[in-house]
């Protein structure tokens, strides 16, 4: 990431109740920037399959299950169940160990698909109830129009064709069913700054989407989008070095609660989650 400068401007004040300011913030946040070009072969799906074998194997060091999953996770519940669907069959397109299935089990039928045998061989061992298979997502035999949900949590930034995985998703859909995509905000990770997180191995894909870009991947791929939003506020550098500042914030705190601030800002579109909720055109 390219270092970016802060221009302070004297006497300047955050002013969320202005008039405009979070319609501006959101509309800078969605338009985001493109990713830059680059020359770096892809990894082939083997590559890729060593790359998340490693990665479940290592499961407890790399600290997937943290505060902030668990959020994610429980949005993600609420959304399903504001749904109001019985019984529905559902998905999760990159499932890792299942973890997350096992939450769609208490909601309906549950299956689960990831490109990692690691990863799958665990969510068989815990929970044998569950329909998992492990494959790549484009190409594994799949009941075509089937399912009512599918969950794609954390995975679209990590794909090499996400057209296709978005594409893949509506196949296996029927009309009228639901996509939920959870993913990090390019505009947030961007400006992370040093959060201390490890430098990922080139067998890595990361490929983030802004809001706006997501957006239009989901409306090219025959869904409506029902709901976008970000949770977790979080960054570092540039602009949110400052809305995030901790003198800032505890100045601001005095006389809003940090509650309603954080909500504000997953408004504006400065959390480092995206959640979308889109449903697959009846007629597609």
């Amino acid at each position: 990431m390219t270092s970016e400068k802060v221009k302070c401007v004297p006497h300047c004040r955050f002013q969320p109740e202005k008039a405009g300011f979070v319609d501006d913030m959101k509309k800078a946040v969605d338009n985001g920037v493109a990713e830059s070009s680059t020359t770096r072969r892809l990894p082939s799906i083997e590559e890729q399959r060593t790359f998340w074998n490693w990665h479940w194997q290592n499961v407890e060091s790399r600290k997937v299950l943290n505060d902030w999953s668990e959020r994610r996770a429980q949005t993600m519940l609420a959304l399903i169940r504001g749904l109001s669907l019985s019984n529905p069959r559902m998905l999760d397109f990159g499932c890792g160990q299942g973890w997350f299935t096992e939450r769609l089990a208490e909601l309906g039928e549950a299956h689960g698909i990831d490109l990692s045998t690691e990863g799958i061989a665990a969510a068989k061992a815990r929970r044998p109830d569950i329909n998992y298979v492990a494959g790549s997502v484009y190409n594994t035999a799949l009941p075509t129009g089937y399912f009512d949900v599918l969950v794609s949590s954390e995975v679209i930034a990590h794909v090499e064709n996400q057209d296709r995985y978005v594409e893949r998703a509506a196949e296996l859909l029927n009309p009228g069913g639901y996509l939920i995509v959870t993913t990090g905000n390019k505009f947030v990770m961007d400006r992370l700054g040093d959060v201390g997180w490890a430098v990922q191995p080139p067998q890595h894909i990361a490929r983030q989407l802004s809001r706006g870009q997501l957006r239009k991947l989901l409306l090219r791929k025959r869904f409506t989008v029902l709901k976008s939003f970000t949770i977790i506020p979080h960054g570092q550098r540039g602009i949110l070095r400052f809305i995030n500042s901790f003198r800032l914030n505890s100045l601001l705190s005095a006389v809003v609660p940090q509650q309603n601030l954080n909500a504000l800002k997953e408004k504006m579109g400065l959390g480092w989650q995206m959640i979308f909720l889109a449903q697959k055109k009846a007629d597609a």
